[in-house]
């Protein structure tokens, strides 16, 4: 019989700990500013450094922010800000790319076949207004990107299910890294285009099957454009 030790948490970790309670129970709210370190470690009754620390982890993370001058602040915690240090992991690690094209394959294929029965006309008149507009836009790459943000969240939205709003915009939005890099290839653009008419027809004709099907291959053309600008720029690398 073996027992694993204990392990004591860090005066730090356990500031951290404090604080991350504070701000899950309402009490920090978003955009709310802390005490000063001075006064928010004497309420805590442990040292500045430990305080600091504790701040410094938090910012990585996204839930408190450090304006020079002006003091600590609760994020604004909304779900763009919160996902910063993953997007970092992602740059860090293209391995974790891949991985996230799989998550989505999961995801947003169910996501496409809820919207189908769900979306309200309205929703799918702006589907339809957002292609025309991604139809025009093939020459400004910058533009078609906002756009194709535009119909994914319009999707994501349309599915209502809070749940998978919430996994599936946060996925979506992760993705930034892999369509910067999809966005400048023009064959890309059109190519997304065209699967995105082919999701468009299946949520007007309410066929979940078809909306996940057609969101699928979507997703798998997205992929492979990004496998081989990744080959391209091996190759001209190795040249």
């Amino acid at each position: 019989m073996s027992f694993d030790p204990i392990v004591q948490k860090s005066i730090s970790e356990q500031v951290a700990q404090r604080l991350l309670t504070m701000i899950r129970s309402g009490l920090l709210k978003p955009d709310q500013q802390l005490p000063p370190e001075r006064e928010l470690a004497a309420m805590l009754g442990v040292g500045r450094p430990a305080v600091r620390e504790a701040i410094r982890g938090l910012a990585l993370l996204g839930l408190l922010r450090i304006r020079q001058g002006e003091g600590t602040f609760v994020s604004s915690l909304e779900t763009r800000e919160l996902l910063e240090p993953l997007e970092m992991i992602i740059d860090l690690n293209p391995g974790t790319l891949e991985a996230l094209f799989d998550a989505r394959l999961i995801i947003e294929t169910g996501v496409a076949a809820l919207a189908a029965t769900h979306m309200e006309q309205a929703e799918l008149d702006r589907l339809v207004r957002n292609v025309e507009d991604e139809a025009r836009l093939l020459s400004d790459p910058a533009a078609f990107s906002a756009a194709d943000v535009e119909f994914h969240e319009a999707i994501i939205e349309g599915c209502n299910n809070p749940f998978l709003q919430s996994v599936a915009g946060s996925l979506y939005m992760l993705g930034k890294k892999s369509r910067s890099i999809t966005s400048r290839i023009p064959a890309t653009l059109e190519r997304s285009l065209q699967d995105h008419r082919d999701i468009l027809d299946a949520l007007k004709a309410r066929d979940p099957q078809k909306a996940s099907e057609a969101m699928r291959n979507h997703l798998m053309n997205v992929r492979d454009a990004y496998r081989s600008a990744g080959r391209n720029r091996d190759e001209s690398v190795h040249d």
